[in-house]
């Protein structure tokens, strides 16, 4: 009830403040002293809480000039950001069927407009009034924007594409990292349809992705998985190897497909192999822990040890490998002595003050999941695994 007394307080201010701005600029015009009887009428209506006849009575008005236009706009505009969508598409169309406006104030409510049907999830009308104003407007960068924004929630990757082009060609914005997404877009599209002839258009799509993106590692995880789906598994694990070494921050993307690939190898290679050449490097209890039980069989109990060992005094042990370390001490592989003990109790405490997450350098979007592109923001390549301290709450999207 505070909430709803508050908003309706709010949007009297505004509006109040709208019909005020109005008023005196009618007021000190040279050509008229005369201040519209709408405006004082819809003054009234709000005073007494009648939104509604409050917007009928402002949409009644005989005449739209260039000055109340912009009210008109900012009205429209200010419903749009409360929410009240439908309000707002109601005064930005009967602005538009005004024959008085000028281009200019026409175009500028055709984009209000757009923006309207955009809020309201009704693409397809948004996307006719962009497309058509790109061709017509002085300043088509914003308008391209848009409409790039609606083929990106479309999947029309292949229109999102042609309009970056637009725009770098335009306004000299480099998009290239954002054209290699779309790209990988279209890739992971064809390379699910898992026909030959599919699978040759995803290895093009990642291609021009990389010429647009040289370190895309999108594009580079991309070839490794065609080569898997190709069967040509020594040729992705060599894809997907190559990027847990260059890319050692985003390697977690990529150890589950390297295992996978192992497991259909019918030579006595195996993943373990791969797992002791990778024994001295950052995180290779990364690489442990995602052996199942019956290849970690092959290890031996002392070199186990040493290996935890060696990443509790690095602090690089997670939770999930904590659990793993517990089962180990349970199952007799492990001592249960001062050390281990002690290890346990380091390793909670440090994961009582730190928490690992997913979060966006762009705006701070956090979650557990890790995305190519943000969804709260909608940057690309944006998305980083972090371990941050734990001053405040957070709220994670899974």
């Amino acid at each position: 009830m505070y909430i709803a007394i508050t908003e309706i307080i709010f949007f009297i201010i505004i509006m109040s403040a709208i019909l005020f701005y109005v008023a005196i600029k009618i007021f000190y015009k040279k050509n008229s002293n005369i201040i519209p009887v709408e405006y004082l009428q819809s003054m009234n209506y709000l005073l007494s809480e009648q939104h509604d006849k409050a917007l009928d009575t402002f949409m009644s008005m005989a005449s739209v000039s260039q000055d109340n236009a912009e009210t008109h706009i900012i009205l429209g505009n200010l419903f749009r950001n409360r929410g009240e969508v439908d309000r707002a598409i109601r005064i930005h169309q009967n602005l538009i069927a005004r024959p008085e406006l000028t281009l200019a104030i026409r175009q500028q409510c055709l984009t209000e407009l757009a923006k309207d049907y955009l809020k309201a999830g009704f693409l397809d009308r948004a996307e006719l009034i962009f497309a058509k104003l790109s061709k017509e407007v002085l300043n088509p960068i914003p308008v391209l924007h848009y409409l790039k924004e609606i083929y990106e929630l479309e999947k029309e990757w292949q229109k999102a594409i042609e309009v970056s082009l637009k725009i770098q060609s335009q306004d000299n914005e480099d998009l290239s990292d954002t054209i290699s997404h779309y790209y990988c877009e279209l890739a992971e599209m064809e390379i699910s349809i898992r026909s030959i002839n599919d699978v040759a258009k995803a290895k093009k799509n990642i291609n021009k992705a990389i010429s647009y993106n040289k370190k895309s590692l999108r594009a580079l995880i991309l070839l490794g998985d065609i080569s898997y789906q190709n069967n040509n598994y020594i040729d992705s694990i060599k894809q997907y190897v190559n990027l847990y070494e260059n890319y050692p921050e985003q390697s977690y993307l990529v150890i589950d497909k390297i295992k996978v690939a192992y497991e259909n190898l019918s030579t006595k290679e195996n993943f373990y192999d791969f797992l002791k050449s990778f024994s001295k490097k950052r995180n290779s209890l990364d690489l442990y822990s995602s052996l199942n039980k019956d290849q970690s069989s092959i290890i031996e109990l002392k070199e186990i040890s040493e290996m935890y060992q060696r990443e509790f005094e690095s602090n690089r042990v997670n939770l999930i490998q904590l659990s793993e370390y517990v089962d180990l001490i349970e199952a007799n592989k492990i001592a249960f002595d001062n050390q281990s003990l002690s290890n346990i109790q380091k390793c909670l405490k440090v994961y009582s003050e730190k928490e690992s997450a997913h979060k966006c350098e762009n705006c701070g979007f956090a979650s557990i999941k890790h995305f190519w592109q943000c969804p709260s923001c909608q940057s690309w390549s944006s998305i980083r695994k972090e371990i941050s301290n734990k001053n405040k709450s957070k709220h994670y999207v899974i």
